[in-house]
This record gives structure tokens, C-alpha cells and sequence, in this order.
């Protein structure tokens, strides 16, 4: 018996040691590693946000009597949280559709506010149909089925989806020690990220009364546009924070199964960003997920080709002059700095030949 439990004892202790030397190895490597971030994540977003004077915006269709009207309404993704004025979706679809000579000038309107979703962006609808636009755009975002009456109970959700900060008596440890705060950081990151993705389990629960107003938004919305003869164009943005390894594609779905329902035709950008970098379209890489002036400008272009694409604008809006040539030096030039040996001789002289000036569309 007795030496049954030495043999144990010995095993305890062993099992000790073991774990209070991968302890003391991480310790010793992350005070050796350059130390980690600390104060404000380093960014190189803009101090102030510039906005023009009124009379300053839709240049292009400014005292033109029959310009073509495009209503935007949306969310903080669509106001541009981030990002300057003319880097906006908005703005760069403006311009995307004004650059042709002798076209009808195009003028877009936002209507846009941080923490709206459709149910509350109803209110716009009057001063829309005073305007009477041509086309009305719907920016929808995943957190569009929070229920904005029930803030109490969406606001403890949310912070369920942020790590834990540990209580007074372990945090006062953990600052001494590199390897008890890189452990428990991770285990309230993983704990985090289980309560992010219960939060959207949560929205997009077909009895949540969140999820009910947000059908009852689009319906109205859809309505409003078939009395008003306006083109409903839907657009259904991704998270751009995981567009890399996506884990929701079932609340696409569900919002698709939706439209399909309704006979609205929609814009899901999610296959157009899948598998894109998160850190290359966030405004701020790990902290601020919203999109950036890259994402903004992808975003413009998609809506651009789906307007051509289904007849919502005249054919006329294609842009007369394009060019394609700095694709393809791009891919010549990630063949000489990455795959060297694959390089075809004949690459070096389009290198030379290459020019960067527009190129008349063929007739």
C-alpha cells in the first residue's frame, strides 16, 4: 500500500515539475521576444474625418434637371465609419457612374447612421419618396436583426463577444508574469469567440423578435419601392473580420432564403471578399472590423457591374475607356519576386513596353 502510493506521489510530482518547466520555458521565450503591443493599436487611419460643405457634393449632377437618383441607405458600414467622405462606397459608385462624357449625370444620396438597421432606417422613407430617386441601395450587415428595443439584453450578448478581463486579485499576478497573461489571454479569447458566434446564432434564431422586425423591415422597404417604382437593391455585407475562414454562411442563407421568398432580387458581397485577407480590409486590423477604402472600393465596384449587369442603369454607363495592363505587369512582376524560374523571356520586354495610360474600349 505504502509503496503503491509512493509510486503515486512520485507521479504527482513529476506531472508538477513537468508543467512548472513549460511554464518557466514560455516565460523565459516571451521575455525573451521582442515584448508584445502595449497603449492604442498603431494604425494609420486618419486623426479627423474631412466632410465637404452641401453644396460641395454630387458634383457632377448639380443643377442638372434630371439627373439619375440613387438612394443609399445604411448603416455605419454605409456612412463610412473609418474612412474619408470620397473613399466611401457611396461616393466611389457616384464616380464610377459619371465617367462619361455626354451621359446622364448619375447623383447619390446617403442616408446613414451608426447602430441604425432597417427597422429603425424606415424613418427615411419620406424625405426618400419626396426625392423620388431611381434606384433605392439597402446596406444590410449581420448585427441587422439586433432587436433595438431590447438593448439591455442585445448589450449583454455583446459583451460576451469581448475576452474577459480577470478579476482584481489575479490581474495583480498576471502583470508580473508574460506566460500567465499570454495563457489566460488565450483561453478568454477562445471564451470570446464562443460567445461571437452564439450572438449570431442568437440574431438569426426565427423566433427572436429582432429577427421578426428585420422581415418586417424588408417588406416595407420592398413595398415602399414597388409603389414608388423604385429599383430595391439589397446588399448584404459580410463580416470583415473572418472572410478568411467564414463561419457564417447559414445567416447568408437564411437572409438569402428571405429575398427568394419575397421575389427581391439582392446583392451578397460575402464570394466576393471570401477568402481575402481580414487584416487588408479592416479599418483597423483586430480592433476595428469595419471596412476600409479597399473593401469601400471593391464594394463600389460590384454594386457598378450589378446595376450594368441587370439593366438597373443604361448600357451607356460603361465606362468607354479601360485598361488592363497593370493586371497583367502585376502578374508578371509577382513571377520575377516569387517563381523566378517560371519567368517566360518574353516577360522582360512587356516590362519595358508597359505603359500606364488608358486605353480606348474597342469598338
Amino acid at each position: 500500500m505504502r509503496r503503491t502510493a509512493t509510486r503515486w506521489l512520485a507521479r504527482i510530482l513529476l506531472t508538477l515539475l513537468t508543467v512548472m518547466l513549460l511554464l518557466g520555458g514560455l516565460e523565459l521565450a516571451l521575455r525573451s521576444a521582442s515584448p508584445g503591443r502595449s497603449g492604442p493599436a498603431a494604425d494609420d487611419r486618419p486623426d479627423m474625418i474631412y466632410y465637404p460643405a452641401d453644396g460641395r457634393i454630387n458634383p457632377w449632377s448639380r443643377g442638372h434637371p434630371d439627373s439619375l437618383r440613387i438612394a443609399v441607405v445604411g448603416d455605419s458600414v454605409t456612412l463610412g465609419t473609418g474612412c474619408q467622405f470620397y473613399d466611401t462606397y457611396s461616393q466611389r459608385l457616384e464616380a464610377l457612374l459619371n465617367l462619361n462624357e455626354g451621359q446622364r449625370p448619375a447623383e447619390v444620396r446617403v442616408w446613414a447612421k451608426g447602430g441604425d438597421n432597417p427597422e429603425s432606417e424606415l424613418r427615411h422613407l419620406p424625405e426618400i419618396e419626396e426625392w423620388q430617386p431611381d434606384i433605392l441601395i439597402l446596406g444590410i450587415c449581420l448585427n441587422d436583426a439586433e432587436n433595438a428595443h431590447q438593448m439591455r439584453q442585445v448589450s449583454n450578448w455583446r459583451m460576451k463577444m469581448l475576452p474577459a478581463p480577470p478579476p482584481a486579485w489575479l490581474a495583480t499576478g498576471l502583470k508580473h508574469s508574460r506566460g500567465g497573461s499570454f495563457i489566460y489571454q488565450r483561453l478568454a479569447d477562445r471564451q470570446a469567440r464562443r460567445g461571437y458566434l452564439a450572438y449570431y446564432r442568437r440574431l438569426y434564431d426565427r423566433e427572436y423578435s429582432g429577427w421578426k422586425l428585420f422581415v418586417r423591415a424588408i417588406r416595407r422597404f420592398h413595398a415602399f419601392c414597388r409603389e414608388q417604382k423604385i429599383a430595391f437593391v439589397p446588399v448584404v455585407f459580410p463580416l470583415f473580420s473572418d472572410v478568411d475562414r467564414y463561419p457564417f454562411d447559414w445567416v447568408h442563407e437564411q437572409i438569402g432564403d428571405l429575398f427568394r421568398a419575397e421575389g427581391i432580387a439582392h446583392v451578397d458581397l460575402l464570394d466576393a471578399f471570401r477568402g481575402q485577407s481580414p487584416q487588408r480590409l479592416q479599418v483597423i486590423p483586430l480592433v476595428d472590423a469595419h471596412p476600409n477604402e479597399i473593401a469601400h472600393r471593391q464594394v463600389a465596384e460590384n454594386l457598378f457591374h450589378y446595376l450594368l449587369a441587370n439593366r438597373l442603369v443604361d448600357a451607356g454607363y460603361a465606362p468607354r475607356q479601360v485598361s488592363t495592363s497593370q493586371r497583367e505587369m502585376w502578374q508578371i512582376l509577382d513571377r520575377y519576386l516569387h517563381q523566378v524560374v517560371e519567368v517566360d523571356p518574353g516577360m522582360a520586354g512587356k516590362l519595358v513596353e508597359s505603359g500606364d495610360g488608358p486605353a480606348e474600349e474597342p469598338p
